[in-house]
């Protein structure tokens, strides 16, 4: 496969780029040691302690871009919702988690690496990696094609969630970065905690101060009237910095919604392994309008997403050979 020959240099070069939107996460209780050398509890060097460190031979892997979720059983899913029930406990096994959601920089960077490697806008299996045949929208894409296999992006848009990407596309970026795409059990952890948070950000109602979501329950408002969302497009990540996930995640709840790794069915919540689910073997859904189709999750919502629908427990489906300009991704990493 010519993505393994990739140098992971596309990553490290993109990351710096919009870093003063992002919030200093650098002073958390995971950063411990604080030295500037390798030690024997710090193999990087990084000042994160190797029992907290997601990669402990790569210096730029720290609390401020991913966090470390420990093993264990929490309460999944919900009784009143229909494809969420039964609440069970599940165990999940420790795996960190991007504290935010792939960016448009990242991704662009990722792309042109692609195409240098001879994979112009695919995959390792040929598969396009962003759909700039997009019809289903009037919002312009804010990654542009050179035309002649390089990418850039939108001004102003840099710092975004990617839009417009395949489940496929979250699992080749994830991929070369040796993670890949969280599971459903993982995502829905990370999001609720081991208190069974409501929302991503606690227990307080919704509104435009904490996250980028269509206010209201519903998004209606007394009268029944549709409530415009709070920005009506993607923020920069990590812009709702007073309302981090249990775990220190940003933008669990709106902005975007999210691949994860599994595939839908209806029922899977009731039949699933009570120890790290990976999703039934296929999927399907008859909630699409165009009628029954194979069907992945998404999780989180986006801004034009209800208060009901960013509900840590609540399930989505999306086509796996569909984009949309409110999906993205964000990528784990499994932990020995």
């Amino acid at each position: 496969m010519k993505i393994a020959a990739l140098s992971l240099a596309w990553f490290s070069a993109c990351t710096s780029e919009g870093s003063d939107t992002s919030p200093d996460t650098s002073d958390t209780s995971d950063t411990a040691d604080t030295g500037d050398t390798a030690s024997a509890d710090d193999a990087d060097g990084d000042g994160v302690l190797t029992a907290d460190d997601c990669d402990d031979a790569d210096p730029a892997v720290t609390a401020a871009t991913e966090r470390r979720i420990p093993e264990g059983i929490f309460v999944r899913g919900h009784d009143d919702i229909p494809d969420a029930s039964p609440a069970r406990e599940i165990f999940v096994s420790t795996f960190c988690l991007d504290v935010y959601e792939v960016t448009n920089a990242q991704f662009a960077a990722f792309m042109n690496a692609q195409a240098q490697a001879g994979l112009v806008n695919q995959d390792a299996e040929g598969q396009p990696l962003f759909d700039f045949e997009d019809a289903d929208d009037d919002v312009p894409e804010r990654i542009l094609d050179g035309g002649d296999g390089t990418y850039t992006v939108q001004p102003g848009y840099e710092d975004h969630p990617v839009t417009e990407v395949y489940h496929w596309s979250g699992e080749a970026f994830c991929g070369a970065l040796g993670k890949r795409l969280p599971t459903e059990a993982e995502w829905e952890k990370a999001a609720s905690g081991p208190e069974k948070w409501t929302w991503p950000w606690g227990e307080a109602m919704m509104d435009c101060s904490l996250a980028n979501i269509r206010p209201g329950p519903e998004g209606l408002d007394p009268e029944g009237n549709e409530i415009p969302p709070c920005v009506d497009d993607t923020t920069p990540v990590g812009t709702y910095t007073t309302a981090p996930g249990p775990y220190g995640h940003y933008d669990l709840g709106g902005n975007v919604a999210e691949w994860v790794h599994d595939w839908y069915q209806e029922h899977y919540y009731g039949e699933s392994p009570d120890t790290d689910p990976q999703g039934p073997d296929t999927g399907w859904s008859t909630s699409f309008p165009e009628g029954p189709a194979e069907a992945r999750v998404t999780r989180g919502g986006s801004f034009a997403s209800s208060g009901l629908s960013v509900q840590t427990m609540s399930r989505y489906v999306e086509r796996p050979y569909g984009t949309s300009n409110g999906v993205g991704f964000r990528c784990a990493r499994s932990q020995p």
